[in-house]
């Protein structure tokens, strides 16, 4: 079975891509849902209705046994094919990206216990957030289990730790900046991997810094473990297959932009074997710590959480361990694979719908042939819809914003903890997305969205899905398709800038012993 899914227009103009459209009659769903701010058609300006596609069963659950998002998780991307040069984002090539993104997301966050197979589908339950129930993504160790180099800075706060509760330390993002909420709160960040890449790194002494050297010298490379369906697949495309959905007829729709009257059948991307998976998380502690609707007008995936933290962190100088609820405001899912020119990894961002407004001058992801996309920074809009975790709209519209909080700012015992060392509370910052959604991942997000209604799940979003589709240089990076990939509440305040692309930046990763780390940071882990 399929369903006709019908989404909101967007403009074709600067896109430099071109599109199937089919005449179709459009329903506007909600904006908050969709997420594409702004793309509203207009006859003047000769926009045409684009969002339309018919959307396969095989779309929702990894393995294609069910028409609902499931505990599967997908091992690779089928429709891939390496032979084709990619440079600029096109919805037939982007879609399969963008699917693999939302199975590998929901499946990570299905209760622990959730038996995987269709009869267990993580769609059938209220809200995903079982009371009591571990997410899968909570066995996988954490950077400070791995390292030993990163410690706790009060390590007695994992003592009789409840079990599911979070223990958390990290609020510094990679760029040296706090990111504060609305409620004058620190956001919190969490990095995990799977049991896979984990085994990797500890069979290969890559978890020692001893071993680490050891492992340079021996002029071994970093390769962490590659997924694959069972039985592989091939990256040629096959041109002269003639069944109806064939790998062959897939790759070669992905691969020219087809589009027929009829859905596609889409492939599975499960069973097989899992590769690596690496995982960054961004939490908010929620106001009054009760899991309700705080500030913001849609509700978030929580967890009980600790907050470790030592006398250099505090206002008083004690150590102290902070008992607190928080939700989910962003997430980095890395998955290596087979396809997509794996040696690369596939990088998908998620956020919360109600994080951050758009720029008033935010870009479309395939506008990249600029020396400089945001000359004069990202622009404040000069109005909003609705209140947002991170913009509370305390500078001028059309003013830049995501600018660092300045000075020193330590914790407090109570809410707001983010405080000065007088003692007075820290404003929250002003961050705006500076970059739009592409129209595909919209779309993919409004179908997600639907399937998951009733859930909390509804309020994330795809932000993109990255991958390496040609072989790079000039403007075009590191080969990385969208050129640049952020996430508001993971790398706030670089969004404007050059290196703002996940896979870019990971490019140039290196261990502490200087070797290439695969793409990762993990394996310098200094403090």
């Amino acid at each position: 079975m399929s369903e006709t899914i019908v989404a909101p227009p967007f403009s074709m103009r600067k896109l430099g891509i071109a599109l199937c459209l089919m005449p179709v009659m459009l329903a506007m769903p909600s904006a908050t849902l969709a997420q594409n701010a702004k793309f509203t058609a207009s006859a003047e300006r000769g926009d045409i209705p684009v969002f339309v596609e018919k959307y396969d069963d095989g779309e929702f659950c990894a393995d294609g046994s069910g028409a609902q998002p499931c505990a599967i998780a997908p091992v690779d991307v089928p429709e891939f094919d390496a032979s084709f040069v990619y440079r600029f984002l096109a919805y037939h090539a982007q879609r399969p990206f963008d699917r693999f993104s939302w199975q590998a997301f929901t499946a990570l966050m299905a209760p622990r216990d959730a038996v995987h197979d269709v009869a267990h589908d993580v769609a059938r339950d209220a809200d995903l957030d079982i009371p009591g129930s571990k997410a899968a993504w909570q066995d996988f160790p954490t950077r400070r289990d791995l390292f030993s180099e990163v410690a706790f800075p009060n390590p007695s706060c994992a003592d009789d730790l409840p079990d599911g509760s979070l223990l958390l330390a990290s609020y510094v993002q990679s760029t040296g900046d706090i990111l504060i909420d609305q409620a004058g709160n620190f956001v919190l960040y969490e990095t995990r991997i799977n049991r896979i890449a984990a085994d990797y790194i500890r069979e290969n002494g890559l978890d020692q810094k001893s071993g680490r050297l050891a492992f340079a010298n021996g002029q071994n490379p970093i390769s962490f473990p590659v997924g694959h369906m069972t039985p592989p697949i091939t990256a040629t495309a096959t041109t002269d297959s003639t069944s109806s959905g064939s790998s062959g007829d897939t790759r070669n729709a992905l691969r020219n932009g087809a589009s027929g009257g009829d859905a596609p059948h889409i492939p599975p991307s499960a069973p097989g074997v899992m590769g690596a998976q690496l995982l960054k998380f961004a939490w908010r502690i929620l106001p009054g710590n009760n899991g309700t609707k705080p500030l913001v007008d849609h509700g978030y995936y929580t967890r009980p959480a600790r907050i470790s933290l030592g006398p250099s962190q505090t206002i008083d100088g004690r150590a102290k361990c902070l008992d607190v609820t928080v939700g989910l405001v962003g997430l980095h899912l890395v998955q290596r694979v087979q396809s997509g020119n794996g040696d690369r990894w596939i990088w998908s961002s998620f956020e919360h719908i109600d994080n951050v407004p758009l720029a008033s001058n935010a870009r479309r992801p395939n506008s990249i042939i600029t020396d400089s996309p945001f000359a004069n920074g990202c622009l404040a809009p000069t109005d909003i819809d609705r209140p947002y975790a991170f913009y509370g709209g305390h500078g001028v519209g059309g003013t830049a914003a995501n600018n660092p909080v300045s000075g020193d700012v330590k914790w407090a015992d109570s809410a707001p903890y983010a405080r000065r060392l007088s003692g007075e509370p820290v404003g929250g910052s002003d961050i705006v997305r500076c970059w739009r959604l592409f129209s595909g991942t919209a779309e993919s997000n409004f179908i997600w969205q639907r399937k998951l209604a009733g859930t909390v799940w509804q309020n994330y979003m795809l932000l993109g899905t990255q991958w390496i589709g040609n072989p790079g240089g000039a403007t075009f990076g590191v080969g990385e398709v969208p050129r640049y990939l952020t996430n508001s509440a993971l790398e706030s305040f670089m969004q404007h800038q050059a290196d703002a692309t996940c896979l870019g930046c990971h490019s140039r990763a290196t261990t502490d012993a200087g070797q290439s780390a695969n793409f990762t940071f993990l394996l310098d882990p200094s403090p």
